[in-house]
């Protein structure tokens, strides 16, 4: 335990961290008024969105550990027509390359009223090695949302967006591959030079050949990460002309954990995109970025560990502002018997583990958790808390009498000052439904200006879950396109005046567990009939004002440009 001056020290050492940021911490405010009694629901929508998907894991007597770690899944716009796609990951075999179409990654377009067709063929989207992670991003900034996908091999695919198929470019990228295990990946501008480079997290230095046997109770389970070393994180910078540096150690990324996940924003709100990296048994890392080179500042935060100091079995990982105090806070899913971390900034490059406060802690400790977004389910202005569940041994009932393989998802109702209610049981079918999840990811699917989910569940059938929350609040659904900032705008912050309330959003390049949601941003207004003063600062740019974004409506904004509305899905929006 740590003495009452060493806490000081690490107190003033916090703050002098985000000391010079030239972003404030935002304006302090009294959450809306929330409706204690709201009910949220969803319904479970695979059967009818035309998305039939499982996941294929190839599990194997000799419970090789990549098997029960996959697989993603990415909710993003691919062929520009306003709506959301789903892509959907998957893994096969270990022990070789080739893939039968049941072991396909697959890629789903939708019509933007939730009815999904099966375009993996025509994309031609490829199916190799070992499937862990996606990331989605316009590398070339051509207005197309490219695509990487990682693989237990660490040799990733990168694939150029043409408007109408995937090019695979990896051999012309220069993203040379090791053999070390990639798990997430996302896209950010960390030099804010107008371009997306490529964070890739790293897991450990497994080999199926010599991996070693672990054992519970003289059963054989799947091996723990404290057996083997870990393996550092990549950083690799866009050179602008479709090729990549890795400027890893360049930049500070030295240090070596166990990386299984990633949320990419700016936690400062200095202009500078920083990530977070969730590490399974291994200390938690906060790159703040200063100017393009990175200093872990997890430890000075207070974002490392569980509140008594110690590492946590991390795998999953988000920004936002829960509170509504003006600070994002960053909230990580753990292992079965942690808590699903609440990282609550209450002042300025300093954190506080607020789970068990907050409402959250003791139904989290039941479940192992991975996949995580935070988003306005009601739309009354407040972000809710989803994270997706399933254990890691699939032989856990010989050794308990309480935990199982499968698990039911969890759903918190944010009930105002960053407190939780556990609707898990109350919101619908989707959320009684209890596979192996892994990966997930949000979305306004069908067009109704209401967050839609999609789960991806080891050796199991993808879930599509549609929002069907009953009296939600009014909306404003932005997609912003960069023209001096990255096209994609990874890294924007927006901040919306609502009468007296005061709302931020980020455009993340990276959340949850090797998946990726909806890169437009999503505004819940409560009763408001539009947001009165819309501030978007731009990566690497300008800031922008916008007055009178009317509810109700989706609207495209380019960079400098006034908002146009659009209908999801009704045509392509040529860039």
């Amino acid at each position: 335990m740590r003495s009452i001056n060493q806490k000081l020290v690490l107190i003033i050492a916090a703050q002098l961290a985000f000391t010079g940021c030239s972003g404030s911490s935002g304006p302090v405010n009294n959450a809306p008024a929330a409706d204690y009694e709201a009910s949220i629901s969803f319904s479970d929508a695979t059967a009818s969105s035309g998305i039939s998907f499982k996941h294929v894991p190839s599990r194997t007597d000799a419970k090789l550990m990549p098997e029960v770690i996959g697989s993603g899944v990415v909710v993003t716009d691919f062929n520009r027509d306003g709506a959301p796609d789903v892509l959907l990951v998957n893994s096969g075999s270990i022990a070789t390359e080739v893939r039968t179409p049941d072991q396909y990654t697959r890629l789903y377009l939708n019509d933007g009223k939730g009815n999904f067709t099966d375009k993996t063929e025509e994309w031609k989207l490829p199916s190799r090695f070992y499937g862990m992670g996606a990331a989605a991003g316009d590398f070339d900034n051509d207005g197309n949302i490219d695509l990487l996908l990682t693989s237990f091999e660490g040799r990733n695919i990168l694939l150029r967006n043409t408007g109408t198929n995937f090019e695979d470019v990896t051999d012309i990228s220069g993203l040379a591959a090791d053999g070390k295990w990639s798990t997430s990946a996302g896209f950010l501008d960390y030099d804010n030079d107008g371009d997306l480079d490529i964070f890739i997290v790293r897991y450990v230095d497994f080999s199926p050949a010599n991996a070693p046997r672990s054992f519970r109770n003289r059963t054989l389970i799947y091996p723990t990460p404290v057996l083997f070393q870990p393996v550092t994180d990549q950083l690799w910078r866009n050179e602008g002309s479709g090729r990549f540096t890795n400027v890893s150690d360049a930049a500070g990324i030295r240090t070596a954990e166990k990386g299984l996940a990633m949320a990419i924003g700016d936690i400062d709100k200095d202009g500078w995109t920083d990530i977070y990296v969730a590490n399974d048994t291994t200390p938690n890392q906060l790159w703040q970025n200063r100017n393009g080179t990175f200093t872990d500042i997890a430890q000075l935060a207070g974002v490392a560990y569980d509140e008594m100091g110690r590492e946590e079995g991390s795998m999953g990982a988000d920004f936002s502002d829960v509170d509504l105090n003006g600070l994002e806070d960053i909230m990580v899913t753990n292992f079965q018997s942690e808590v699903t971390s609440l990282y609550l900034q209450i002042s300025k490059g300093l954190f506080q583990e607020s789970s068990d406060l907050r409402g959250v802690g003791e139904v989290s400790r039941n479940r192992l958790s991975w996949g995580i977004d935070t988003f306005d389910a009601n739309n009354n202005g407040l972000e809710d808390l989803l994270f997706v569940n399933g254990h890691i041994e699939d032989n856990i009932h010989l050794n308990s009498d309480t935990v199982t393989f499968p698990q039911q998802n969890s759903l918190f109702l944010n009930i105002g000052d960053g407190k939780f209610r556990d609707v898990s049981d109350s919101s619908g079918d989707a959320l009684k439904e209890m596979q192996v999840s892994r990966g997930l990811a949000t979305g306004d699917l069908n067009g109704d200006g209401l967050i839609d989910f999609v789960v991806n569940n080891n050796g199991g059938t993808a879930q599509v879950a549609y929002n069907t929350t009953p009296r939600p609040g009014n909306f404003v659904m932005l997609w912003l396109e960069g023209s001096k900032a990255n096209r994609s705008a990874i890294g924007a912050r927006l901040v919306a005046k609502i009468g007296d309330k005061t709302i931020e959003r980020q455009v993340m390049g990276a959340q949850s567990y090797l998946s990726m949601s909806d890169l437009r941003v999503h505004f819940g207004l409560g009763p408001a009939d539009k947001i009165d003063e819309l501030t978007i600062h731009w990566p690497g740019s300008e800031k922008q004002i916008i007055n009178g974004i009317q509810a109700g409506g989706f609207y495209y904004i380019r960079e400098g440009n006034s908002p146009v509305a659009f209908v999801p899905g009704e045509k392509r929006i040529e860039p």
